[in-house]
């Protein structure tokens, strides 16, 4: 497959509307494509049109197991409007335009094509190459978590992840704890607040209880920085002459390797249980809407460093390495039971990925499929 059918199949795919679910849609496309190919593979249904799909590429010699893995959802085009249809792929001036496009169907059409030039070459190669193509990414993850639970990530001994990184290698990401802590409490006239149990108030209680518990400025990782949180959401009340009898809140909090998401959800349990003690008629509940770990691959670690050198030949620039703020799917990759490493490697860059107009430059998207299958070759050689 050539750089042209390459570009065509990529183009094809961002026409394929899988915003937030549909992505049966493109396991179809490339599960078509992967016979015609004679590369095995089959779908894993995770609900109604969400299927995911994996391909499995053996090798003349056994050997170790090299992971490629791509989210085929993407996120909503929004309100502002495009200057072209945003699923209309449109090329020009180099770049390949259209929702998707960044983050992450190049990235993911990359690992598709490189494995199908590994095939068209013989598959001569000691081990297997693996594609993982997952569901709801852009919602916690919830298809690699489905993969991970059935046990189709066991076997591998190295992951690639094709986000959008501009061709730079992510070593290390993020983990995200969301707590939701709900606030009861008795309704009454707002005119006689003493004879209702105010809500909010309660809820006043424990933020200030989260502020003395937590700093999470004090966690830092050399990578990824400090541990962060932000009181995204709040919700309570539902008249100025009433009382609340419920509040609600959200917070995001982006944890680091060192920290241990079960510690920090008994410190949360520990502090609503300390005002449930002490403040009369406190009653609270929490929560916790999404729990994805840190991850984190060694900058030594030998993957990485072939890797390195990988991008390096190909780009024909020092291949960096760096840490992201946000997650990925390696979060639930990294929850195998077997450690190995997972890297985070894609054409585009994050920052035009959910924007309108978002674009991927063509040229990095065709380094890209290089990159990817000579990291199957010098790893599998």
């Amino acid at each position: 497959m050539d750089n042209q059918e390459a570009l065509q199949l990529l183009k094809e795919v961002v026409q394929i509307k899988s915003i937030l679910g549909n992505e049966k849609l493109v396991a179809d496309k490339l599960q078509a494509l992967f016979e015609q190919h004679d590369i095995p593979c089959e779908q894993v249904e995770y609900s109604a049109g969400r299927n995911q799909l994996v391909a499995t590429l053996k090798g003349s010699e056994t050997g170790p197991v090299l992971g490629f893995s791509g989210h085929m959802d993407v996120v909503p085009v929004g309100e502002i409007p495009w200057e072209e249809d945003p699923f209309a792929a449109i090329e020009k001036d180099g770049l390949l335009y259209g929702r998707g496009t960044c983050d992450m169907k190049s990235g993911l059409i990359a690992a598709v094509v490189a494995m199908i030039r590994l095939k068209e070459a013989g598959a001569n190669f000691k081990g297997t190459v693996k594609l993982l193509a997952t569901v709801g990414e852009e919602t916690s993850a919830i298809g690699s978590g489905q993969l991970v639970d059935q046990g189709y990530a066991d076997d591998l001994d190295a992951l690639v992840i094709g986000e959008p990184t501009n061709v730079e290698i992510g070593v290390a990401h993020k983990g995200a704890l969301w707590p939701r802590i709900t606030t009861y409490g008795k309704t009454a006239h707002g005119s006689m607040p003493d004879q209702g149990v105010n809500a909010i108030e309660h809820m006043l209680l424990v933020l200030n209880a989260f502020k003395e518990t937590f700093d999470f400025s004090q966690s830092v990782d050399e990578l990824v920085g400090a541990s962060t949180s932000s009181l995204d959401i709040i919700k309570g009340g539902n008249g100025t002459n009433v009382v609340p009898d419920k509040c609600t809140v959200e917070i995001d909090i982006r944890t680091i390797k060192a920290q241990d998401h079960t510690e920090l959800k008994q410190q949360f349990n520990a502090m609503l249980d300390k005002l449930t003690a002490t403040v009369p008629n406190f009653k609270a509940e929490i929560e916790f809407i999404n729990d994805l770990p840190s991850m984190k691959t060694e900058l030594d670690d030998p993957f990485t460093l072939l890797t390195q050198q990988v991008v390096s030949n190909v780009t024909g620039e020092t291949a960096n390495t760096f840490g992201m703020t946000g997650y990925t799917d390696g979060s639930q990759f990294g929850r195998v039971k077997k450690e190995f490493p997972i890297l985070i490697l894609g054409p585009g860059e994050t920052k035009y990925a959910h924007q309108p107009n978002e674009f991927v430059a063509i040229n990095d998207f065709y380094q890209m499929i290089t990159i990817n299958e000579n990291i199957a070759k010098e790893l599998l050689k």
